[in-house]
């Protein structure tokens, strides 16, 4: 039975959905291929080159693309990272998805030559947002724009990513690698809900420590309701 690549996770959605329309897009860790098969059959992507440094789930991800009918314009490939890719490859979109943050930003450094060709970088890091937001910034490029959600009880970030630099935010530049300008500057209620609760959480936790214990709590919890604050407004 042939897959229309329409039966997504509320994450993958997010992930397809930020993505624009390219001739080709490289999904780096594409597991089973299910962001390709999207990409492609809903014409957002010409083609695309899935890879993975594992031979399971590139098996998995061609029977996903053959069952889809897309062997002809999804290729797949063992590559940790982008170490197998080279800018003669063509993609304009490169996705990272699903992966820890210290491991997004050693993909992203593994091969500058590839990343500086692209026009679009669509990253959902699983953790260390702020390693993966300030490196962002270091390589040229900045986050563009930036969605919040919430799926099956677990919260995500993706972030579309183009070339370019934005201006200096001085002293702020910690605070919105940890929390992000965009998110910030957008006053989404889900992540206005999302820091709130981080508040209360942290704020229990200190309560409930001895003095004598060394913690980043209180730090942590000036942060969170100094973003609260340019968000509300109160």
């Amino acid at each position: 039975m042939k897959t229309s690549g329409n039966d997504l996770s509320g994450r993958l959605e997010a992930v397809v959905g930020t993505v624009i329309r390219c001739e080709k897009c490289l999904d780096v860790g594409c597991d089973h291929g299910y962001t390709a098969v999207a990409l492609v059959s809903r014409g957002i992507a010409g083609n695309a080159l899935c890879t993975d440094i594992n031979e399971g789930p590139l098996n998995a991800a061609r029977a996903n693309i053959a069952a889809a009918g897309l062997a002809d314009v999804i290729e797949t490939r063992l590559s940790d990272g982008l170490h197998n890719i080279s800018v003669e490859d063509g993609a304009d979109t490169a996705v990272i998805a699903g992966m820890g943050g210290a491991l997004t930003c050693r993909i992203l450094s593994g091969n500058s030559d590839v990343v500086r060709s692209l026009k679009q970088l669509v990253l959902q890091p699983q953790s260390e947002l702020f390693l993966v937001r300030a490196l962002v910034r270091d390589i040229g490029f900045h986050i563009a724009s930036e969605k919040f959600l919430e799926d099956a009880g677990k919260y995500y970030y993706v972030m579309d990513v183009r070339p370019g630099k934005n201006e200096d935010d001085g002293e702020l530049t910690d605070l919105y690698d940890k929390y992000s300008k965009y998110l910030i500057a957008s006053r989404d209620p889900l992540y206005i809900e999302y820091i709130k609760r981080s508040i209360e959480t942290c704020e229990g936790y200190l309560k409930n420590m001895s003095s004598s214990s060394k913690s980043d709590l209180p730090e942590k919890i000036k942060d969170l309701k100094k973003v609260l604050s340019e968000m509300t407004g109160k």
